[in-house]
């Protein structure tokens, strides 16, 4: 269990807050009087519907955009 929550508490500090509340909300069901997993669900609760509607393909478009041109096609993404 705590390779799990290790790895959930990662994603927190990375910022996948919609990942880290998932993987929480898993190990809720298997650990349901652990009160760290209580604690994190309820702190991440308030980002959980803050990116409900961003979009996936486009936020990891830019976090990993490389070179000029990947900036430019995002640029014009945002454009619309």
């Amino acid at each position: 269990m705590q390779q799990n929550k290790t790895y959930a508490k990662i994603l927190e500090q990375q910022g996948f807050f919609k990942e880290a509340f998932v993987l929480y909300k898993k190990l809720l069901k298997k650990y349901p009087n652990d009160i760290e997993i209580k604690k994190a669900l309820k702190r991440l609760k308030k980002y959980r519907s803050k990116f409900n509607n961003v979009n996936e393909e486009m936020r990891d478009f830019f976090i990993y955009m490389k070179n000029d041109n990947e900036f430019q096609k995002f640029e014009e993404w945002l454009i619309g």
